[in-house]
């Protein structure tokens, strides 16, 4: 009988395996913003909460009115100085081309005389020279932005008078070159100069348009500030006379006082600024530029009567370029004529001119050269010079006293608005300082 083997022996198992005790959690602290957001949420809790936070609104209302206020006023008192500023460059430029083409006037009159030209008359043309260019001067250092078109008209006006000084030369020596340098000088001005500032001129123009724009919509601001402020303290005051059974508070009457009054005071304020500001717009300032119209034209057309007879018959284009001319003078004085003595006076100067200028064509007309020749340069009571010197005082008068008017309008116009914005400002602070002061002690009650 086979032995059977032993049964095999295992080895005891061994204790269960323990897993490592775990160590202590470690607490994470909060996060800033949890932080932060905890905090407000716990300052803006219940009725305190709500009244810190109507209190932070009423001081907000009266910081947004002062500032709102202070920016429509200070931004009308600057759209209408830019106004002012404009206004004047214009009436600079304005200048510029008159003083031009009163030179030119009095230097092609001078040129019909032959020889030697009048020292009247060359003594006219250097001071045309002379206020042109000291203008220019001034026009460039004013605004930086037209200078580059003003150097350039002063290098043409150096040509122009270059020119000039050959045809003097000439004419002195009877050549008949003489007349082609003058005729030379004269294209080169209506062509090289006062295209570009007359172009210039009506830059400035839109500039002005846009100061007005700006002033106009400078009332939106306070308006809006007005607004959300008298709003604002008006709602806390009835959420507040609702929760602290209490019908007034004081520091927040007073404070939506200051806030209402100021802004009344000031929007008529404005009112009567924006009034006087667009009056003189259509008074003034449209006064000042058609007299400086009228006085360009007025001069051109002069200048067109003596190259007409220059021209000894070849000269249809310049008498039908002093027809334009002096009939649009005659509109613009027709209308100018209404506004005051020195129009009016104007007018009728421009009026006895034209009728000596008739008097002109029929002599050159019949033949009659010398004879139309000599009223032209007739320096004498009815000779057209003495006319149109005539005319030429009463619409530079006239002139002087629309711009003048114009400077002294807008100046006035402006002057309240810089001292109402800072009074505004300090209104708005104290009201907000007024306000919270109201809140605070209903705060202060309730705890």
């Amino acid at each position: 009988m086979a032995a059977t083997a032993p049964p095999a022996q295992t080895a005891p198992a061994g204790p269960p395996a323990q897993s490592a005790p775990a160590g202590p959690e470690v607490a994470h602290p909060p996060h800033t913003w949890q932080v932060v957001t905890g905090a407000v949420r716990a300052a803006f809790a219940g009725t305190p909460g709500r009244l810190r936070l109507a209190g932070i609104v009423t001081v907000v209302a009266g910081l947004v009115f002062g500032l709102f206020a202070f920016v429509a006023a200070s931004t009308r008192a600057g759209a209408l100085s830019n106004a002012r500023a404009d206004a004047a460059q214009l009436v600079r430029v304005q200048t510029i081309r008159t003083k031009l083409v009163s030179a030119d006037a009095s230097l092609t009159n001078a040129f019909l005389v032959g020889g030697l030209e009048p020292p009247a008359a060359r003594a006219a043309y250097q001071a045309g020279i002379t206020a042109a260019s000291k203008t220019l001067a001034d026009a460039s250092g004013d605004n930086t932005h037209d200078a580059v078109v003003l150097a350039e008209v002063n290098d043409v006006v150096t040509r122009y008078t270059g020119l000039v000084e050959s045809a003097r030369a000439n004419n002195r020596l009877g050549y008949p070159l003489g007349a082609a340098y003058l005729r030379q000088a004269t294209d080169l001005l209506r062509t090289d100069a006062l295209p570009p500032l007359g172009d210039l001129g009506t830059s400035v123009q839109h500039r002005v348009d846009n100061a007005y724009s700006s002033s106009a919509n400078a009332t939106a601001w306070l308006v809006i500030g007005l607004v959300i402020a008298l709003i604002a303290l008006i709602a806390v005051q009835v959420w507040l006379a609702g929760r602290m059974r209490r019908v007034f508070n004081l520091p927040l009457v007073l404070a939506t006082a200051v806030v209402l009054v100021v802004g009344i005071v000031l929007a008529g304020v404005m009112a009567w600024s924006q009034s006087k500001a667009k009056s003189t717009r259509d008074g003034a300032y449209f006064a000042t530029l058609e007299l400086a119209t009228a006085r360009i034209d007025a001069f051109d057309a002069k200048s067109a009567e003596s190259l007409t007879l220059i021209a000894r018959g070849q000269g249809q284009a310049y008498d039908a370029s002093f027809d334009n001319l002096s009939a649009n003078v005659g509109a613009i004085l027709d209308d100018a004529g209404k506004n005051g003595d020195n129009e009016y006076a104007a007018r009728q100067a421009f009026i006895a001119y034209t009728t000596v200028h008739k008097n002109i064509r029929a002599l050159d007309g019949k033949g009659n050269w010398d004879e139309a020749v000599a009223l032209a340069t007739n320096n004498a009571k009815d000779g057209a010079n003495a006319r149109f010197g005539t005319f030429d005082a009463a619409s530079g008068k006239a002139l002087d006293q629309s711009s003048g008017q114009l400077r002294h309008n807008l100046s006035s116009a402006r002057s309240p608005l810089l001292a109402f914005a800072w009074i505004a400002l300090i209104a708005g602070v104290a009201a907000a300082v007024a306000a919270g002061l109201g809140v605070s002690t209903r705060l202060r009650e309730y705890r």
